[in-house]
């Protein structure tokens, strides 16, 4: 099983969850930036990653919470959509 850990501490007041990054460095509210944990991981440092500042939780209990995704208005995904907003005309 994979697991995203939640840090407790810093989620505290914020109304969104932040997770610890990859290779237990730095910390991130976007899941596409949180690292993902193994099994194996956690159980070479049980205490470091279970106690009352972190908590592990399994990436597809974490997917159940998602309540949207969200598409940025980059310029990039105007290209991708092949809208040229310039050479549309007004209604």
């Amino acid at each position: 099983m994979k697991y995203y850990l939640l840090s407790l501490k810093w989620s505290a007041g914020k109304g969104k969850y932040v997770w610890w990054g990859p290779d237990s460095s730095g910390y991130t509210e976007d899941l596409n930036k949180a690292g993902v944990y193994t099994e194996e991981d956690l159980a070479k440092r049980t205490r470091y990653y279970r106690n009352t500042g972190t908590y592990p939780v399994p990436v597809e209990t974490v997917k159940q919470m998602i309540t949207q995704t969200v598409v940025p208005t980059l310029s990039g995904n105007w290209d991708l959509m092949k809208i040229n907003l310039s050479e549309l005309k007004e209604y």
